[in-house]
């Protein structure tokens, strides 16, 4: 980092347990680049304005926002920027969840339903779950300006690029620079492992979409090959020796995998699976609850140690006999 470049913490509450999201104000070659906004809150627009303002900062000295993924805490006021004329940055896949047309948030209660279904959740449960709109609740409706991807500058000379990196949202993206700096969201977090979350299909996606944990193995084993010194995150502190944290992140990834394959014995639905490895915490989290059971299962089969069967759109999972 040249000693023109000022980076800005800005921490904005959110009403999710997860508590402060950190947004960045990145000031380099003269130009001011806000990293991420914050759930579509009073409170959080109240907050991104006094912190702008006590370093010397207004909402329109903003050349631009770079929105890293498409969660109602990093991205929920991307409209209130481009109401004031500043143009919003992202993933292509952002667009949908920003322009919220009807048939997006349909197709979303289907995928939902058919979600639940195929992993075994009885009737009477499916009915108690919220709507895909719901899910939005803090993600105001906007528009997507630019789109950002893999080795794109953000900056005049090219020092800082997008680097992709889903897993956590299949939208994800890094920025990093050429002398190691990563903004790296929530793809690395200093206390938690983030959770693979599940998502609505867009046309032509593959099994890296449909199985988020391993395009978020990926995504850790990329960070690999990178130069990182420092790593600014979307929730906790800066992370200084990356290549550490990948390491614990991957090895816990297979952790928690054999972890599961405890709990076989016959063939098993994901919820019967949850139900024994969470007990009663799987009320209280249940749609992470059940992001996470795909992620650990994904990873069983994808290293052959169990079968999956799909039977009246229902998915049965099975360990793999022994030699």
């Amino acid at each position: 980092m040249t000693v023109a470049d000022e980076i800005i913490p800005i921490p904005i509450p959110t009403p999710f347990p997860v508590g402060d999201v950190n947004c960045y104000v990145l000031r380099t070659e003269g130009e001011n680049i806000l990293i991420d906004c914050g759930p579509d809150t009073l409170e959080a627009w109240q907050m991104m304005q006094q912190t702008l303002a006590r370093h010397d900062l207004r909402v329109e000295d903003l050349d631009r926002v770079i929105v890293t993924h498409h969660h109602a805490d990093h991205a929920g006021m991307a409209h209130r920027f481009s109401e004031k004329g500043i143009p919003v940055y992202g993933h292509a896949r952002l667009r949908p969840y920003l322009e919220q047309d009807e048939t997006f948030l349909n197709n979303g209660d289907v995928f939902l339903r058919r979600l639940a279904t195929s992993f075994g959740v009885p009737s009477a449960i499916q009915e108690m779950l919220p709507s895909y709109q719901s899910a939005l609740k803090w993600l105001g409706k906007g528009q997507l300006d630019f789109i950002l991807k893999e080795g794109d500058a953000i900056t005049p000379s090219g020092r800082y690029r997008v680097i992709e990196l889903p897993g956590h949202a299949s939208d994800q993206i890094g920025i990093l620079s050429d002398d190691g700096i990563l903004f790296a969201a929530d793809h690395l977090l200093d206390r938690v492992e983030p959770n693979p979350l599940l998502e609505q299909p867009q046309p032509g996606d593959d099994v890296l979409v449909k199985r988020p944990v391993l395009a978020y193995l990926d995504s850790l084993e990329k960070l690999q090959g990178e130069q990182i010194r420092i790593a600014y995150t979307g929730h906790g502190d800066p992370i200084r020796d990356v290549a550490a944290l990948v390491e614990e992140r991957l090895m816990q990834r297979k952790a928690r995998g054999d972890q599961l394959l405890k709990y076989f014995s016959e063939e098993h639905t994901l919820f019967e699976l949850a139900q024994v490895t969470y007990g009663n915490r799987l009320k209280k989290s249940f749609p992470l609850v059940m992001s996470e059971m795909k992620a650990r299962l994904d990873t069983l089969v994808a290293r052959g140690a169990i079968t999956v069967e799909k039977r009246s759109g229902i998915l049965y999972y099975s360990k793999m006999e022994e030699v």
